[in-house]
């Protein structure tokens, strides 16, 4: 199920964020300096309860106790967007019924059972699992309506065009067939240019700070039910305020009866003392999400729920060149060889080259036919397909996708000439698509000057320093 605390500061209509502090920087702009208040909209005014509800949401939603600057930036520009669409729709004389939000809601898949339709039981299931009564949903759902048909009324009656049309149906029906091989020649590398490497970027090698644990496992079974039903959400909605009264996690173990975990010594990523990923890595993110404050929280993982708990806390845990070391280092070295050698390849843009290197190190040619720059036969990326694509006949390009190198030879550049269902449909809908983005692009550069936005910086430095 879908938190919509993991999905209110996603834009779900259009993703456009407000940067305010690009467009206005972060001067006190503010006379007074009202205290209740952080920023103003036009008469639309952010109170300091406005922004720490929404920063109580977002710390839910990233399962982190502790906010950067970059997430207080976050906070205040989806209050402010939220304020412009307002502010705006007010101007255009807008209004949301209960009829039209009911039909927008009972439209969410949050709410839907299994054959697709609107379910009063999922919605109260929703409500219980997620703390939130019914008017903090239906307020967060217009905020996010009104958005949406302010947006429409500017997006409604795009079109494309023939010219459009025809440089888009030329790229599409582009078809593009390659030669390539996997560049990953296997060096010989002394004992000294290990040594010297270890020396040189020891501090990338560090596992850093590492953490041991304990989980419980939240399931309907674990907490003795046959299945999820309300009453097991309610025994959820009990153990988070037991969180929220500062049980400790062996009390709150004790009283559901919860079978206790070990999460052994990992680091950030996951990383055990041999720098192998762990069995326990799965809960690495939210085990140093807490802190000696937050001992113990609930977290979602895999949609499944957990009770966690960190236990010991190992600071700056020392790496010694071992051979797992040895074995990354070996690896890099061979890495940042090959991208040397293979670029020297593409600089000669020789196609014996390219042969050569494949003969000498015993390296089979293989062939595929791209039908479409989409059709990537599951091994290269977009960004990758785009410069397959772009590249001339008999060209030699070198691509990197997931730290593989790849050397590839246009070797054919051909168009469909096969007639392909629903093409032109197909283009007109991207052509719009790439329409309403620019659009929009420009709606947002436009609410920016329309709706100038008064920041209080006083209160809104005291009220970072205080969450």
């Amino acid at each position: 199920m879908k938190s919509l605390t993991k999905k209110i500061f996603v834009t779900i209509i259009t993703g456009i964020i407000i940067v305010i502090f690009a467009a206005w920087g972060m001067g006190d702009l503010f006379s007074t300096g009202n205290k209740n208040i952080v920023a103003e909209v036009g008469n639309k005014k952010i109170y300091v309860k406005d922004y720490i509800n929404q920063a109580r949401l977002y710390v839910r939603k990233k399962n982190n106790n502790s906010l950067l600057d970059r997430d207080h930036s976050i906070i205040l520009n989806s209050l402010i967007s939220e304020k412009i669409y307002e502010k705006f729709a007010e101007d255009l004389n807008i209004k949301i019924s209960d009829k039209s939000l009911a039909f927008f809601i009972k439209n969410d898949d949050n709410f839907k059972d299994k054959s697709g339709k609107f379910s009063r039981v999922e919605y109260e299931k929703y409500l219980l699992i997620n703390n939130l009564n019914p008017k903090t949903v239906e307020n967060f759902y217009k905020k996010e309506l009104i958005k949406k048909v302010t947006i429409e009324i500017f997006i409604n009656g795009i079109s494309d065009t023939n010219y459009h049309k025809s440089r888009l149906k030329d790229d599409f029906l582009k078809q593009v067939g390659i030669k390539y091989y996997k560049f990953n020649i296997s060096n010989k590398i002394e004992e000294n240019e290990i040594n010297n490497y270890f020396k040189k970027y020891k501090n990338d090698f560090s596992l850093g700070e590492m953490r041991t644990g304990h989980y419980s496992k939240l399931s309907h079974t674990n907490l003795g039910f046959d299945k999820e039903s309300e009453e097991y959400y309610r025994v959820l909605d009990d153990i988070e305020n037991d969180l929220i009264n500062n049980l400790s996690y062996e009390e709150i173990t004790k009283k559901y009866k919860l079978n206790i975990n070990d999460i052994n010594k990992i680091n950030r990523i996951g990383l055990n003392k041999n720098r192998v990923k762990s069995e326990s890595s799965k809960f690495a993110k939210s085990i140093f999400s807490l802190n000696e404050n937050f001992k113990t929280e609930m977290f979602e993982i895999n949609k499944v729920k957990f009770l966690i708990n960190v236990k010991e806390i190992f600071s700056n845990v020392p790496i010694n060149l071992n051979q797992q070391v040895k074995k990354e280092i070996i690896a890099k070295i061979n890495y940042n060889k090959n991208i040397k050698l293979s670029d020297k390849i593409i600089e000669n843009k020789k196609k014996e080259d390219f042969l050569l290197i494949a003969k000498n190190q015993n390296i089979k040619i293989k062939e595929i036919f791209l039908k479409n720059i989409l059709d990537n036969h599951g091994i290269f990326g977009q960004k990758n397909m785009e410069i397959i694509f772009s590249s001339k006949i008999n060209e030699i390009v070198k691509v990197v996708e997931d730290e593989k190198i790849y050397l590839i030879q246009i070797s054919k550049i051909t168009k469909n000439k096969e007639k392909i269902k629903n093409l032109d449909k197909a283009l007109g809908n991207q052509i719009r698509k790439e329409f309403k983005a620019l659009l929009l692009r420009d709606l947002d550069k436009y609410l920016i000057t329309k709706y100038p936005v008064k920041l209080n910086k006083k209160v809104f430095d005291q009220i970072k320093k205080s969450i």
